[in-house]
């Protein structure tokens, strides 16, 4: 099986990381800020990778959940061990993320919508992970969007990640345009505020995804969702700011 789809040899989520170099990047419509180096992961997080969260008693584990609201797992829409993890929700990814840390002996979190952003559009700031226009068959998302019509295709679900190697970013992360929005760590109306709290406030999911359009897949679409929405089309991936493992 491809790196970073599956489990590792100890049974946990296999996380190929791709190293980002910090420095100087374009942010939304021509803004320069910096970010330090990171490493973010090739691919969203699998529904094999996170069963293995709720096989090791993750859902029943105080550690996990703090200042988080728990709720029982929902199984996704598309079962298939390869596919993105749906069906979650911003807590749930965070308790993930907080296990698996553990696991790995490092820490992995959410991205900050930032750090989604420099990943997905490069330092200079790429309207699509690929490029300046939208081509069709380059990413799974609605082509046929009667308003913004791009192409023919319209899945009207996941697919397994990574299978549309032709929108890979420069660094070679892939599905960072459509299949699912990845969820981000910051708040919507506040992003310099990525603290865990159980406010309610409205979280980024960034990417796009195979119910959106075109304009709703380019790398500095914002959308928001409350931290408790789960459904069918948001999904997440891990970030680590330890760059020496």
């Amino acid at each position: 099986p491809r790196r970073g789809v599956g489990l590792d040899s100890r049974g946990l989520p296999d996380i190929d990381w791709v190293s980002i170099a910090g420095g100087e990047f374009v942010y939304q419509q021509g803004e320069r800020r910096q970010l330090p180096a990171f490493r973010i992961a090739r691919y969203p997080v699998t529904n094999l990778q996170y069963q293995t969260f709720i096989d090791a008693g993750g859902y029943r584990d105080d550690r996990w959940w703090k200042n988080l609201k728990r709720s029982e797992p929902q199984p996704p829409r598309w079962p298939q061990a390869n596919r993105p993890r749906t069906d979650v929700d911003w807590y749930e990814a965070v308790a993930f993320s907080r296990w698996l840390s553990v696991q790995l002996g490092y820490e992995v979190r959410l991205p900050t919508e930032e750090e989604w952003e420099r990943a997905a559009r490069g330092a200079e700031g790429r309207e699509y992970p690929w490029g300046k226009e939208y081509e069709s068959g380059r990413a799974n998302i609605d082509e046929t969007w009667s308003s913004n019509q791009v192409g023919e295709w319209n899945l009207q679900q996941t697919t397994a990640v990574g299978v549309y190697p032709h929108n890979a970013s420069k660094e070679g992360i892939l599905d960072l345009a459509g299949n699912v929005l990845d969820w981000c760590l910051n708040k919507h109306d506040h992003q310099e505020q990525t603290q865990i709290d159980t406010s309610g406030a409205w979280r980024v999911l960034c990417g796009g995804c195979w119910r959106y359009n075109a304009n709703g897949a380019l790398g500095s679409q914002r959308s928001a969702y409350r931290p408790d929405s789960r459904d069918d089309f948001q999904g997440f991936r891990l970030l680590s700011s330890d760059l020496t493992t």
